[in-house]
C-alpha cells in the first residue's frame, strides 16, 4: 500500500469519528500553540529589555560616600576638579554632573501654601536637580513639551528651567503644556519655564531641572558648596569599556582625593554589569521555563493519540484480520496505523502553528496601539521567528510517531484468524 493511500485512510478515518479526533487533537494544538506563543513573547521581552538598557548599558554613576573605617581621614566631596581629572581619561565618552536639593517654587508672586499633589497649586516644595545640557540622553528621558537647555545656556548658567510635569500642573494648572514660557519663582530667583519632561512615576515627576551654575547661583546659594556634586554619571566610550573605564575612574579619584587605601574610599562608582547580568540571567530563566511548562499539554496531546490509536486499533481488529488473510504484510499494518497517528498529530501541529501565528499578529498590533502613546508597551512586541514553530511542530509530529508506534506494533502482531474471530 503506497503512502498515499494510506493518509487517504487514515483521514477517512479521522472524519468518521471527528468528535474523538478533534478532542485528541485538541491537546496538541493547545500545545504547540502556546509553546510558539510563550516563546514569541519571551522573545520579545528579552528584545525589549535589551533595547532598553543598551543605550545606558555603557553609564558609570559615581556618589560621595562616608568612608567606613571608624577613625578614618575625613571624606571630600566630589567637585568640578574631580569632573575635570576623569574628563581626561581616554575612555571617558561624555559626563553629566548632578547638584540637587530642595526649595520652594511658586507661580508669580502668590504664597499660599499647598503640596505638589494639590491639583491647580500655585506654591509647592520640589527637588532640584542642576545638571548639563546632555542630561537626557545620558538618562533616557524624554520632553514631553517645549524644549531642553542647550549647551551655551549651560556654560552660561542661564535662568531656565525644565519642570517634571507634576510640578508643572501644580503651578500652572491641569495642562502642562501651559507652563511653556512662563515664569517660576525658586526662592528669590525668577526662571524662565522652557520644557516639560514625560512622566516617569511620582519620584521624578516632582523635580525641577536646570543648568548646573543657574542651581547653584540662583537656588542653592551656599548651601552647596561652589564647586561640590552631588553625583557624576560617566559614560564609557563602549559597554566592552566599562569595567576598564571604571577602573581608571577610581585611580584618578583616589589620586585626586589623597587616598592610599582602598578601604578609605570616600566615593563609589557603580556600573550595571553586575546588575544587568542578574536581570539577564532572571529574564532568560522566566523565557525558559515558561515554554517548557506549556509544552506539558503537547505530552498531553500525546497520551491523547496514544488513546485514540489503542481504541482504533481494537474497533478495526477484524478489518485488520481480514487484510492479513488476503495477504497484507506486518510491516504495512504497521505503517498504517503509525502514519495514521503522525496525520493526526500533524494536522493538530499544522491547526496550532496557524493558531499562534494568529495570534502573535494580532498581538502585534493591539501593543502597537496600546503603547502608540510610549512607555513600555512602545517597545515591546512579541517576536516571530521560524525557530520555535519549528519546533514545535516537529515536536508534535515526533509525539504522533511516538504515540502510535505501540498501537500500531500491536496490530502488527495480530494473527488473522484471532483478528477474524474478534467480536
Amino acid at each position: 500500500m503506497i503512502v498515499r493511500d494510506i493518509i487517504s485512510i487514515a483521514l477517512r478515518g479521522l472524519r468518521s469519528h471527528k468528535l474523538r479526533s478533534g478532542l485528541t487533537m485538541l491537546g496538541l494544538i493547545i500545545g504547540v500553540a502556546a509553546v510558539i506563543l510563550l516563546t514569541s513573547l519571551g522573545q520579545g521581552l528579552t528584545a525589549s529589555v535589551n533595547a532598553a538598557v543598551e543605550p545606558i548599558a555603557n553609564s558609570i554613576t559615581i556618589v560621595p560616600k562616608v568612608s567606613p573605617i571608624p577613625g578614618g581621614p575625613s571624606a571630600k566631596p566630589l567637585t568640578d576638579d574631580d569632573m575635570a581629572a576623569i574628563a581626561k581619561l581616554p575612555l571617558v565618552a561624555a559626563m553629566v554632573p548632578s547638584v540637587t536639593g530642595s526649595t520652594v517654587g511658586a507661580a508669580g508672586q502668590v504664597s499660599k501654601a499647598v503640596t505638589a499633589s494639590t491639583p491647580g497649586a500655585q506654591y509647592l516644595s520640589g527637588s532640584v536637580t542642576g545638571t548639563s545640557f546632555n542630561y537626557l540622553s545620558a538618562q533616557q528621558k524624554n520632553l514631553a513639551y517645549g524644549s531642553f537647555f542647550t549647551e551655551a545656556q549651560d556654560k552660561s548658567g542661564a535662568k531656565v528651567a525644565v519642570l517634571g510635569p507634576l510640578v508643572a500642573t501644580a503651578l500652572y494648572g491641569p495642562s502642562p503644556q501651559a507652563a511653556i514660557g512662563r515664569t517660576l519663582r525658586l526662592d528669590h530667583a525668577l526662571f524662565k519655564v522652557i520644557g516639560v519632561m514625560q512622566s516617569y512615576g511620582a519620584a521624578t515627576d516632582n523635580v525641577i531641572i536646570m543648568p548646573v551654575k543657574a542651581a547653584r547661583s540662583g537656588v542653592f546659594g551656599n548651601g552647596i558648596g561652589g564647586n561640590e556634586l552631588s553625583s557624576l554619571t560617566v559614560k564609557a566610550t563602549s559597554t566592552a569599556q566599562v569595567a576598564a573605564a571604571k577602573a581608571q575612574i577610581i585611580e584618578v579619584l583616589r589620586e585626586q582625593h589623597h587616598i592610599t587605601n582602598p578601604d578609605f574610599d570616600d566615593f563609589q562608582a557603580q556600573d550595571l554589569g553586575s546588575r544587568l547580568a542578574t536581570f539577564t540571567g532572571l529574564i532568560q530563566l522566566i523565557t525558559g521555563a515558561v515554554p517548557a511548562v506549556a509544552a506539558v499539554s503537547l505530552l498531553v496531546g500525546g497520551i491523547g493519540v496514544l488513546n485514540i490509536m489503542l481504541v482504533s486499533v481494537t474497533d478495526r481488529t477484524r478489518e485488520i484480520g481480514t487484510r492479513k488473510a488476503i495477504g497484507a504484510s506486518d510491516s504495512a499494518i504497521l505503517s498504517q496505523f503509525v502514519l495514521e497517528a503522525i496525520t493526526l498529530a500533524g494536522l493538530g501541529g499544522l491547526i496550532g502553528v496557524g493558531l499562534s501565528v494568529g495570534l502573535i499578529v494580532a498581538l502585534k498590533e493591539l501593543l502597537a496601539s496600546l503603547g502608540a502613546g510610549g512607555g513600555f508597551l512602545s517597545s515591546f512586541s512579541p517576536v516571530l521567528s521560524i525557530t520555535p514553530i519549528a519546533v514545535a511542530f516537529g515536536i508534535s509530529v515526533a509525539i504522533g510517531l511516538l504515540a502510535g508506534g505501540y498501537p500500531a506494533w500491536r496490530a502488527a502482531r495480530l494473527e488473522p484468524i484471532e483478528a477474524l474471530r474478534f467480536e
